[in-house]
């Protein structure tokens, strides 16, 4: 619990059984801080009733606009709650019935303390390995249903078409190659950026590049990035086609490597030093699923070797896709769905 949230709750409270007692309260509402989590969860959202979207995040509000909906501020009174972060401490009134999901799929660092996850009714977890490593560290609300952010990649709602049409809004050459760079936040001590952001300008005379990074990186990556010719910085509304494209995908630890494994992408890791919340596992994990590097001078053959032999480490990405989604299928979603509608089921509340 942090500080802020003792002296917030007899505020929040009040005004929570105000808006009970007055009829006021959302029934059912998705916080959305930012632009990633609304797009993880849209595949779940067309299998709930309707529901409102609560944000303070400019991007996400203009998003939200765009199709026509409406979104609350962040001192709203929800009845239910969804959200893929631990929030909580913004909404701390104990009668709100509180569902949780992952952020990035699997637990690709130190998974925080149980009691933070305990505090939902219900947590999603990516796999059944997921809820068992969190399971074993005291987490009881939880349930496995899969990864929803990548469902669009595999129950056929982004068709070819739509891939060429990302294509051509991104100008990739269609006589290069195409590297996405991803770096996990830097605050981290797990990001590798500082390896290859001062490449991309050759690289890019050579590859099509496009670069993602975590939405906590300090600003001066992004603003290099951005002013660099022939390097394409992403917008998140494109992340999952731009994967889709990608000839070779690019990382450190950052979870998003676990969703270019899902979509059957050759990788390449730079290995990072030891940091307070990197797990020995998940470093076993990038052996065994990509090509491991030290430094920048390694990653151009790295990536020729693996657009040469597209099948290298195939059957380890299958294994880890079991281990960290237990099916892709396009469905998790809607299990999402199902699974939190079968807890408003139990506790008698009809949104």
């Amino acid at each position: 619990m942090v500080v802020s949230e003792l002296l917030y709750r007899p505020f929040y409270n009040s005004l929570w059984w105000l808006h009970s007692a007055s009829g006021k309260l959302l029934p059912l509402a998705y916080f959305a801080p930012e632009e990633i989590d609304l797009q993880g969860f849209a595949t779940v959202a067309k299998h709930l009733p309707p529901l409102s979207y609560i944000s303070g995040c400019p991007p996400v509000i203009q998003r939200l606009r765009d199709q026509g909906q409406h979104s609350h501020s962040i001192l709203s009174f929800p009845k239910v709650l969804i959200m893929s972060r631990h929030s909580l401490h913004k909404f701390p009134c104990s009668k709100i019935i509180s569902i949780g999901m992952r952020h990035g799929p699997y637990h690709f660092k130190r998974m925080t303390k149980a009691v933070n996850y305990n505090r939902f009714d219900l947590y999603l977890f990516s796999s059944e390995a997921d809820k068992k490593a969190a399971e074993e560290i005291g987490v009881r609300v939880g349930c496995a249903v899969g990864f929803p952010r990548l469902d669009p990649a595999f129950d056929g709602s982004i068709t070819p078409e739509h891939l060429q049409e990302v294509r051509q809004k991104l100008a990739l050459d269609p006589a290069k190659p195409t590297l996405l760079f991803s770096a996990t936040w830097d605050a981290s001590g797990m990001s590798a950026i500082d390896k290859w952001i001062n490449a991309l300008p050759s690289l890019a005379q050579r590859w099509n590049i496009m670069v993602t990074l975590h939405p906590w990186m300090s600003a001066k990556y992004a603003k290099t990035i951005q002013g660099m010719k022939g390097v394409i910085f992403l917008q998140q509304r494109y992340l999952l086609k731009a994967m889709m494209l990608a000839d070779v995908c690019i990382g450190d630890q950052s979870s998003i490597l676990a969703e270019c494994c899902a979509l059957g992408k050759g990788m390449v890791t730079f290995q990072t030093p030891p940091a307070v919340k990197a797990l020995q596992h998940i470093d076993n994990l990038l052996q065994s699923i990509s090509l491991r590097i030290k430094d920048i001078r390694e990653l151009e053959p790295a990536c020729k070797r693996l657009l040469e032999n597209p099948q290298l480490l195939a059957t380890e990405r299958a294994e880890a896709n079991k281990l960290m989604f237990d099916k892709l299928d396009g469905q998790a979603g809607k299990r999402a769905a199902q699974a939190i509608l079968k807890l408003l089921e139990d506790r008698g509340i009809v949104c």
